[in-house]
């Protein structure tokens, strides 16, 4: 059993991870970004840098799902999914010319080979906020890479909505304050989790 949980950058994944892990006694995994070898260059220059950047985390993503879901006995709460890394961000680079069709079509055919052998998780929760509170979480965790401009994260904000939409699996969106509305959270995940089971 695991859950994914998903959203923007900056939208406070890891804290809802954290609340998700400590309510329902899963290990939790967050991103490594410091283990993607190209992140601070791909924010100095987009183009020169998508290709490895979205080929890193692909790699980075898959090792988590072997390492702490199909090896592991314990269940797992993970910080972001590979499935986001494709239809957000790696087809947003593609679709504005940082991703060559060449590119596209190899990282692809890896996410296909890799996504075959993986078993679905058993919920998706998809974690929203408006762009202007993105920006203040992410200026908050004072990370000097990520000069970050509005327009991309308004650019991602439509594309994880679309594929919230599109996600035809157990799913929760969770749009209001993860610390004042814990409680509610929790039962609101629970419900859709065991009801995913039976």
């Amino acid at each position: 059993m695991y859950i994914v949980v998903s959203g923007n950058i900056g939208a406070g994944k890891t804290s809802l991870a954290q609340i998700i892990s400590k309510e329902f006694g899963f290990g939790v995994y967050f991103e490594d970004f410091h283990a993607n070898l190209f992140l601070k260059d791909y924010y100095q220059d987009m183009k020169r840098w998508a290709f490895a950047t979205q080929i890193n985390f692909l790699a980075l993503r898959y090792e988590q799902i072997i390492h702490h879901v199909l090896v592991s006995s314990i269940p797992a709460v993970l910080d972001r999914s590979i499935y986001e890394d494709r239809e957000v961000f790696a087809k947003s680079l593609h679709e504005e010319g940082l991703m060559t069709d060449e590119e596209w079509d190899v990282y692809n055919k890896l996410y296909n080979l890799m996504v075959f052998h993986l078993p679905q998780p058993n919920i998706l929760v998809y974690l929203e906020k408006g762009v202007d509170e993105l920006l203040r979480n992410i200026g908050k965790r004072g990370r000097d890479f990520e000069k970050i401009p509005r327009e991309y994260l308004a650019s991602l904000d439509k594309r994880y909505k679309d594929f919230y939409a599109n996600w035809h699996f157990p799913k929760v969106k969770i749009s209001n304050d993860i610390y004042d509305r814990k409680d509610e959270i929790v039962e609101k995940i629970k419900k859709v989790l065991y009801q995913s089971e039976q």
